[in-house]
């Protein structure tokens, strides 16, 4: 090391100053940047299977639809009731049945990306919270890399062509003013980055935007840089054409990369919808400024655009066909919220604009889900550093540049980066519940940036009042405490907050692995709820066994006849469950109490009492009566009747029931019509049972009728669902 690190002076000032060969400040830089992305690391894979705890919705959601591809499935799939909201997505074109779908439905409609990415993960980890976590962790890593990569086009192509353009490719570059710099502390900005790491331990989809927007931008840069170095050289050229021609090749293949990225954000997260706009005003204001750049350069920028468009196609065709799931996602979320002007969006619009800054700096989102209720985007530290850096990319507007430059200095290092923050920002300036941190994930690598340039000058500050090493010692201890101040805020007073449980849904997630455990054929989770993915994939295969039911109510599902039942019923309900249970199977059921369920097991099949006289029982019938019970009390009759479904019933039509109480002339004298309680008919399975209550109002005229008649209609046609069954009874 010696050998290659020299002391020198700086002219009137007397600090030493390292200098290092280009070979070997690259070593140290590739070095340094592998420890960014360590540290990057640990901080999203360490206890990523227990942190967060339990499986939110969303998560789970989103791992149902990867099983579903992973068995094989057709889709459009819908879980849960989304299949209601299909309805009307669906109103004017139906739906085409495909086994890899461009768009993902259910759930208010999802990009694809990361759904086939969870998919690899399941294949290869199987269905667990981390194999899911692990799609966006990898590509929370992935994007500290990425980072790099796009502050290194953006803030060192310039200066390292320009140190080449003077004769000297080798001259030793002084650390502390390295082109290196910026990238590197960028990098290291967004590695610890408190949102970055969050969302990087949470499996929903907008973290793989930022490996994707960045690597576009890294593309397109050092694409722009190579066709102007080409361009230029190409004069020069004698005898070697083919290496020019060759060269030109590599620069358009650049854009070619870059519009095929900025297409395939259409694919990863709603924010990719967005994201062209930055090019588009940046062209504009670059074409608009700068003599002789669209004779130049529409080539290679036309070519990236039309790249883009054709990657898109596909997804823009099918919004076109159903444009119902392009708007209904950003009409949901442009007017939900506490911060929502009813009828004057641009309003909330306007609101949202000191909510944003100020849940940059100091008053954070308070969903606990998406951060540490309140904690700001930055630490104190970060925001320290991005304000020094917004300061100096803003003076970076009065740079001039050479006359052969392809972009004006101005336009690169401060109108990009401030117009990517801008464009990027505008998910959440546009949503009813600003400042929303999971909607600004978009705009985490160009804040990281911000930090860099701010880090970067901090350094060259620093360097001029202290000695190197002081200097390093001084930042890397910032870097080191706003580190410690990441991992305490998330690894202790994150994960030690009393809405963790409540929030990721652990509770559910543990009786679901319960319920899994025990298996069978006839599995109830009761009452119904609108959100049960995290049961389902805590089910793994044996999610089609399972139906949310009221249990607590009049009707009980009984299972198969050669099948016990399983019930999960919350504790709210457990007693009212078990007076419903406790008739048909005694003292014949096992109870396993958790956190907000008990999981009910029966030992033995339930006491159907038999049914005299026999019934009157038409043949073939789709839901056969396997017995009944009749009890006058007061001025009503309750029917109390054990169905069997022999036959696949329609999955879109919920039937209802119907009791009519019938007088010697099979005239109907009263009656009562309801679908069963709690579990539609568009649920039940070939040879399940269903026992249900039906409460009738006794004639008033005090005659006494002859015979009950029950069977099923559609509610809609009034179409009966095979005949009906008739019991003749005596008072």
């Amino acid at each position: 090391m010696s050998k290659v690190m020299q002391g020198a002076r700086n002219k009137g000032q007397g600090t030493p100053r390292l200098q290092l060969t280009a070979y070997n400040l690259r070593l140290i830089t590739y070095g340094l940047l592998l420890v960014a992305l360590l540290l990057a690391s640990f901080l999203r894979l360490w206890q990523l299977d227990t942190l967060p705890l339990g499986l939110y919705h969303d998560e789970a959601y989103n791992g149902l639809d990867a099983l579903a591809l992973l068995e094989g499935h057709e889709f459009p799939i819908f879980h849960e009731g989304w299949e209601l909201y299909a309805q009307d997505a669906h109103a004017d074109r139906p739906p085409v049945s495909t086994r890899f779908p461009l768009f993902f439905e259910g759930n208010y409609g999802r990009e694809p990306v990361h759904v086939y990415l969870m998919a690899l993960s399941i294949a290869l980890l199987g269905p667990t919270p981390f194999a899911l976590r692990l799609v966006p962790a990898l590509a929370g890593i992935l994007g500290v890399f990425t980072t790099y990569l796009a502050a290194s086009a953006l803030f060192n192509e310039q200066l390292t062509r320009r140190n080449e353009q003077k004769g000297n490719p080798h001259s030793p570059f002084t650390i502390h003013h390295s082109p290196f710099t910026i990238p590197l502390f960028s990098a290291f900005a967004l590695a610890i980055l408190y949102p970055a790491v969050h969302f990087s331990r949470f499996g929903l989809r907008s973290m793989l935007f930022v490996p994707i927007s960045t690597l576009c931008i890294y593309f397109f840069w050092h694409g722009l840089d190579t066709f102007s170095q080409v361009k230029s050289e190409k004069l020069k050229v004698k005898s070697g054409a083919s290496t020019s021609h060759l060269s030109l090749f590599t620069s358009y293949s650049h854009f070619v990369i870059a519009g095929f990225l900025l297409g395939l954000g259409l694919y990863i997260y709603a924010a990719g919808r967005l994201f062209p706009l930055l090019f588009v005003g940046f062209v504009l204001l670059w074409f608009g400024t700068h003599k002789g750049a669209l004779r130049r350069f529409w080539r290679p920028v036309g070519l990236m655009a039309t790249i883009s468009i054709l990657t898109a196609l596909p997804l823009l065709l099918y919004f076109a066909r159903y444009p119902y799931f392009f708007f209904f996602r950003t009409a949901y979320v442009a007017n939900k919220g506490a911060g929502t002007f009813e009828g004057r969006p641009w309003l909330t619009w306007l609101a949202n604009i000191p909510r944003v800054i100020g849940g940059l700096f100091w008053q954070g989102e308070t969903h606990f889900r998406h951060n540490l209720p309140g904690r700001p985007f930055m630490d104190g530290l970060q925001s320290g550093l991005f304000l020094l850096g917004t300061v100096a990319v803003g003076r970076n507007i009065w740079q001039k540049g050479a006359e052969d430059e392809p972009v004006a200095p101005w336009l690169r290092t401060a109108v990009f980066p401030l117009l990517w923050l801008a464009v990027m920002l505008l998910p959440t300036l546009l949503s009813g519940d600003a400042p929303h941190f999971g909607r600004m994930t978009g705009a985490m690598p160009v804040i990281a940036i911000f930090i860099g340039v701010g880090a970067d000058k901090l350094h060259r500050l620093l360097t001029t009042r202290f000695s190197l090493l002081t200097s390093h010692l001084l930042l890397l201890t910032l870097l080191t405490l706003s580190t410690l101040w990441t991992a305490t805020d998330y690894f202790h007073r994150y994960a030690s907050h009393p809405l963790m449980q409540v929030d990721f849904y652990q509770p559910d997630w543990e009786a679901g692995l319960a319920l899994a455990a025990v298996g069978g054929d006839a599995l109830y989770l009761s009452p119904t709820q609108e959100e049960i993915a995290t049961f389902l994939f805590a089910l793994g295969e044996k999610r089609s066994n399972m139906r949310n039911i009221n249990a607590d109510q009049s009707l009980v599902a009984l299972g198969f006849a050669d099948a016990l039942p399983v019930y999960l019923v919350s504790n709210e309900t457990t007693t009212a469950v078990l007076s419903n249970l406790q008739p048909l199977y005694g003292d014949q059921l096992v109870l396993t109490p958790f956190t907000n369920h008990t999981l009910i097991q029966p030992t033995t099949q339930p006491r159907i009492p038999e049914t005299s006289p026999p019934l009157n029982q038409p043949a073939n019938q789709p839901i056969t009566l396997l017995a009944y019970h009749l009890e006058p009390r007061d001025n009503q009759l309750w029917v109390t009747l054990t169905w069997q479904s022999t036959a696949v019933l329609p999955a879109n039509i919920a039937h209802t029931a119907f009791v009519h109480l019938l007088d010697q002339n099979g005239e109907i004298m009263t009656q009562t019509d309801r679908p069963p309680t709690g579990f539609a008919t568009s649920d039940w399975r070939p040879g399940e049972r269903i026992r249900d209550t039906f409460i009738i109002l006794w004639p008033e005229n005090g005659a006494e009728p002859t015979a009950v008649r029950t069977g099923f209609y559609d509610p809609a046609t009034l179409q009966p669902l095979g005949d009906p069954v008739l019991i003749e009874a005596e008072w």
